[in-house]
């Protein structure tokens, strides 16, 4: 694919997929390989165990939800320990992105109410209240 758009957030994503859907676009992305440190004893590997899809809410794209379709890669130390790969754009175990966690405090801050703010960014008054 050929895509010259810098997407807020997503620097060094290589993005394999882009799907149009009736309110929401949808983006299969994933990093580039490289080495990683093992958490456990600290050795650099390559060695790739395996890949797990993570769905991940990112910001509206032209006054559109959009939805990352993240193939995290999960690595695999010469010490038996397995891990995944470093992300810049979500956290560990989060289904938000960083971008998207930062424009819900914005918006919470600036709206009249929770709702309100909900009703834009496409999600519960409760979630932002909990961002």
């Amino acid at each position: 694919m050929n895509f010259t758009m810098n997407i807020p957030g997503l620097k060094e994503v290589i993005i394999n997929e882009m799907t149009e859907q009736k309110n929401r676009i949808v983006l299969h992305v994933s990093m580039p390989q490289k080495e990683h440190t093992c958490p456990d004893c600290g050795q650099l590997t390559d060695k790739v165990h395996d890949y797990r899809i993570q769905k991940i809410k990112h910001l509206k794209w032209f006054e559109r939800l959009t939805v990352l379709f993240y193939k995290r890669r999960r690595y695999r130390c010469s010490c038996g320990k397995r891990f995944s790969e470093d992300s810049p754009f979500v956290e560990r175990y989060q289904r938000f992105s960083k971008e998207w966690n930062q424009v819900v405090r914005i918006r919470s801050v600036k709206a009249k109410t929770f709702k309100e703010a909900a009703d834009v960014l496409g999600t519960s008054s409760s979630t932002v209240i909990r961002r």
